[in-house]
């Protein structure tokens, strides 16, 4: 995508409160060098970063260097999270890929080959098993003004936080239970199918033909990853959305939960020599008269053990979910209301119970 050059000035000057630029990364950077030269404040900071989206991932590494870099305060050091959660939708920046030329088509088909072998296979061997799921959600909700004739900010900020324990049997998550909640999710996309659900669908749905080669991608591991893209037309399509709950105008007194089946497109990273899935992404294609405007998950694989042996499981996600707000649009001229959940799976055990016999016990 092509970025206009004068995106920066907006963000350096005055961003109008209902705009939502599209920068990169480096020019993420740049402004954060600007703001540290002009003495912004850590609040204003924040504020123009959350009518922010990157184009680019913004990847552990830049995160890193750039908060080393920039030594942000705790308003703007929470928007960068925001970002490089979101952004991992994103390809990184040109700067960051390997320069490593595209296999030739059989090694192609050889790879994707493998990824389904593996999935597959991945499914049968895991074990029933527990784990907890650590969701943390931010939105752009106003915010009540701390001071007397304060108007709202209308910003993305931490919003609540859960953790549930769920249980996984022959491969599928069978339910989950609260086990502790420091605070109650808002509205929002619900996340399903991570621990191979989501991987049997997208492979059902697409046929290598869809697959198209993308690029090379380095991993945080230094592993490096042959990334194809995928397309499946509504359809083929067995993916289904649901989010609750928004309201069809501002008198609208009732809660409506959005439920599709939509078609939908994104990239899957393969570890091509032993075809593991590293990540999927998954952007489901809406249209203009739906309720919710954008639907888009990825989900991060990795090797975790669990009863003393190493299996590859979820790790990690994201989930960004964006819908038309009557009363944000009516009461501060801004249209979306925006939702990104950022997910980790931990502690992972064997479901079951064990017994010790004790003998020559009086």
């Amino acid at each position: 995508m092509r970025i206009c050059p004068i995106v920066i000035c907006f963000l350096v000057s005055a961003l109008p409160l209902h705009a939502a630029s599209t920068v990169t990364v480096a020019q993420l950077e740049r402004f954060l060098t600007s703001s540290r030269a002009h003495k912004r404040s850590d609040q204003e900071i924040a504020e123009k970063l959350s009518r922010v989206d990157l184009s680019e991932e913004l990847t552990s590494t830049s995160l890193a260097r750039i908060v080393a870099e920039s030594s942000p305060g705790p308003d703007t050091a929470q928007q960068l999270e925001i970002l490089a959660a979101a952004s991992t939708l994103q390809p990184p920046p040109a700067s960051e890929l390997p320069a490593i030329p595209t296999p030739d088509q059989t090694t192609q088909n050889r790879i994707l080959a493998i990824a389904r072998e593996n999935a597959q296979h991945s499914l049968h061997i895991l074990p029933d098993l527990l784990a907890l799921r650590e969701t943390q959600s931010f939105n752009n909700l106003p915010l009540g003004a701390i001071k007397r004739h304060q108007r709202p900010r209308i910003e993305m900020r931490f919003a609540g936080e859960t953790r549930r324990e769920i249980a996984v049997r022959k491969g599928r998550e069978v339910g989950t239970a609260a086990t502790e909640q420091t605070a109650s999710l808002p509205s929002g996309l619900s996340t399903w199918g991570e621990f191979g659900a989501m991987l049997t669908v997208i492979f059902r749905d697409s046929s290598d033909a869809s697959m198209q080669w993308n690029r090379w991608q380095t991993s945080d591991s230094g592993t490096q990853l042959a990334v194809f893209a995928y397309k499946v037309p509504r359809l083929d399509s067995h993916y289904t959305i649901d989010f609750c709950c928004y309201r069809e105008s501002q008198d609208d007194p009732t809660d409506h939960s959005f439920r599709d089946q939509p078609g939908y497109h994104g990239e899957i990273f393969i570890d091509p020599a032993t075809g593991e899935i590293a990540r999927i992404t998954l952007n489901a294609e809406l249209s203009d008269s739906d309720p919710v405007s954008r639907s888009a998950i990825a989900v991060q694989y990795g090797h975790v053990m669990i009863g003393g042996r190493s299996y590859l499981c979820p790790v990690g996600g994201v989930a960004v979910s964006e819908l038309y707000n009557p009363d944000m649009q009516k009461d501060y001229g801004i249209a979306v209301e925006r939702h990104v959940n950022k997910v980790a799976f931990t502690h992972y055990h064997k479901f079951g119970s064990t017994a010790r016999i004790l003998t020559g016990v009086n």
